[in-house]
C-alpha cells in the first residue's frame, strides 16, 4: 500500500537533500526522508536499492538525482542480468519514490522505463520461487527430534516452529510476542493472544510453552523469545529476522533437506495455509485465520496463481505514462 508521505516544499531543504541523496546515503537519512513510515526491513531494502543505483550512476558519470530516463533504463537492464524481476521492480519503485519525495518528476513513469520493465518481466517469467512449505509432517518430525533434548535452544526452537505453524505467525509478530500474549484457561490448555484474535494451542504446544515459561521464571514479563548464546545462556535481545531465518534453516539441516528445499521464515505460513486447505477451509477462512488483508497470498500459496494475479489488480493504481 502506497504511503502518504508529505512532500517537502522548502527549496533550500530540497536542495540540501538532493545533494545528500546524490551520494550513497545512510539508513538514518532514508528514514528521515520517508518520515519513519516504512518498516525497518523495507528501509534497509530501499537504502540498498538507492545506493546501488547511485553507484551505477557514478560509474557512468551521470546524475542519480534527478536521473535521466536513459540512466534508469540502462541500470535496470544491467541489474536484470543477475537479479530476479521482483528486485528489478523494487529498484524502479525506490528510484521513483526518491524523486517524488524531492518534488521532482518521476522518470520511472516514462514509457521507456515501462517498456523495459515489461520486457524484463517477460524474459524472467517464472523466476520467482516460493519458499518450501513447513508442513505438519515436518513439525511432527522436529518434535520427535527435539522434544526430549535438555538444550534450552532446542526447546525454544521447537516452540517457535509450533507457534508459527499453529498460529500462522509472521516473523514480525513472533519477534514482538511477550509472556502476556500467552493465556492459560486451564493447566493444559493455552491460547496465543494476537491483536483481537485468540489462537488455541494444541496440548503438545501448550506443554512446550509451560516448560519455556519455567525457564524464563515466574516473575519474567518481557519478550517471549530471546537470543541464546553458544553456551546456552539466555540473552536480553529479542530475535530479529536473521535469527528466525537461521532457526528455520536449522530445521532444514536437521531434516536433511537439500539446499534448494531449505525453509525460510515464511515457510510455516505457507505450510499452515496448505494444511488448512486440505482440511476443507476455503480461501476466505484461511485469509481470516492468517490475518491477510486479501486472498492474494493465500491463493499464491495454494497454487491458484491466476486468482492471485487477478486479485492483485484491485490494489494496483493505474498511472498515465509520460
Amino acid at each position: 500500500m502506497r504511503k502518504e508521505i508529505p512532500i517537502q516544499t522548502n527549496p533550500e531543504i530540497i536542495k540540501q537533500s538532493i545533494e545528500r541523496f546524490s551520494k550513497p546515503v545512510s539508513y538514518a537519512a532514508f528514514s528521515q526522508l520517508t518520515v519513519g513510515l516504512y518498516s525497518h526491513n523495507s528501509l534497509l531494502s530501499m537504502v540498498n536499492d538507492w545506493n546501488r543505483f547511485v553507484d551505477f550512476c557514478r560509474s557512468r558519470h551521470v546524475s542519480p538525482l534527478p536521473a535521466s530516463v536513459t540512466a534508469i533504463r540502462l541500470f535496470l537492464e544491467s541489474e536484470s542480468r543477475e537479479r530476479k524481476f521482483a528486485s528489478i521492480r523494487r529498484y524502479s519503485l525506490t528510484i521513483g519514490l526518491v524523486h517524488r519525495l524531492h518534488a521532482l518528476p518521476e522518470p520511472t513513469n516514462h514509457r521507456q522505463v515501462h517498456f523495459v520493465l515489461s520486457a524484463i518481466r517477460n524474459m524472467k517469467k517464472g523466476d520467482a520461487t516460493q519458499a518450501t512449505p513447513f508442513t505438519r509432517n515436518h513439525l511432527d518430525e522436529m518434535y520427535l527430534r527435539l522434544n526430549k533434548s535438555d538444550s534450552i535452544k532446542d526447546l525454544r526452537d521447537l516452540i517457535i516452529y509450533s507457534l508459527m505453524f499453529e498460529c500462522m505467525l509472521k516473523r514480525g509478530q513472533l519477534r514482538t510476542l511477550t509472556v502476556d500474549n500467552i493465556q492459560f484457561s486451564q493447566p493444559y490448555q493455552a491460547a496465543l493472544l494476537l491483536a483481537d484474535k485468540s489462537y488455541r494451542l494444541s496440548e503438545r504446544t501448550t506443554a512446550l510453552v509451560q516448560r519455556w515459561l519455567e525457564v524464563l521464571g515466574e516473575s519474567y514479563r518481557g519478550i517471549l523469545f530471546c537470543r541464546i548464546d553458544k553456551h546456552g545462556n539466555l540473552g536480553v535481545d529479542p530475535l530479529n529476522d536473521s535469527s528466525i531465518y537461521r532457526i528455520f534453516r536449522r530445521a532444514s539441516q536437521l531434516l536433511n533437506l537439500p539446499s534448494h528445499l531449505s525453509f525460510s521464515g515464511q515457510s510455516s505460513r505457507i505450510g499452515a495455509a496448505q494444511d488448512l486447505y486440505k482440511k476443507g477451509y476455503n480461501l476466505r477462512q484461511i485469509q481470516h485465520l492468517g490475518r491477510w488483508s486479501s486472498i492474494v497470498m493465500p491463493a499464491q500459496y495454494l497454487g491458484k496463481y491466476a486468482l492471485s494475479e487477478s486479485e492483485q489488480l484491485i490494489f494496483k493504481k493505474i498511472k498515465s505514462w509520460d
